[in-house]
């Protein structure tokens, strides 16, 4: 494939990927009133404010694209706004292990529902994220960036009221992959598992 051809759809579909980025977040800003509102039918007295974990995390993917699988880091925020709902944020940079120069990075954004168990120290979660996904190809076949949705859950054990170790799988979809001419548009299903741990700040 020319290099200038290249050049040119990866500077569209990183236009693409910025504009989706963006109308993502535009999304999450509208749908804040409807967390508020859910917030407010919540008794009090099972309702203890909003609260904030930050965390980091080592994700290990397949990449869905030759078969190669590669790790990396992370870090993702929980606003739990009401007794079950809240919203998370993710973003992960997957360079450990890479084959023939592939990287990856994802930033998503989303809804989370979670079920605390056991006096809230084991707490299951389901989640649906939307953002953007990023790949460099092996072996400077070009790169490019698209819109991507994650559904995924796992499990946030609490060991103290301020930490908490996580657990968890997520399966990607990015409808426009790989997007280069010639090369059909038939999506990738980046997928895995993650482990980390958070800090609760208030």
């Amino acid at each position: 494939m020319p290099n200038g051809l290249i050049d040119r759809v990866s500077h569209g579909q990183c236009l693409n990927g910025r504009l989706l980025l963006l109308l993502v977040w535009c999304l999450q800003l509208l749908s804040a009133p409807c967390v508020r509102l859910v917030a407010q039918v919540v008794p009090s007295a099972t309702s203890n404010g909003p609260v904030i974990w930050v965390g980091a995390q080592y994700s290990d993917f397949q990449t869905d694209f030759e078969n190669n699988r590669i790790g990396g880091l992370g870090v993702y925020a929980d606003f739990d706004r009401a007794a079950h709902w809240g919203v998370e944020a993710d973003a992960r940079w997957f360079r450990l292990g890479e084959t023939g120069g592939q990287s990856v990075s994802n930033y998503l954004v989303g809804d989370r529902y979670r079920h605390s168990l056991k006096h809230e120290t084991i707490v299951p979660y389901a989640k649906v994220l939307v953002g953007a996904g990023l790949m460099n190809y092996p072996s400077n076949i070009g790169h490019g960036s698209y819109f991507a949705f994650a559904p995924g859950g796992g499990v946030d054990f609490r060991i103290s009221p301020r930490f908490a170790v996580r657990t968890e799988y997520e399966y990607q979809g990015w409808p426009a992959a790989p997007g280069f001419p010639g090369i059909p548009s038939h999506g990738l299903s980046p997928n895995g598992i993650s482990i980390g741990f958070a800090w609760r700040v208030p």
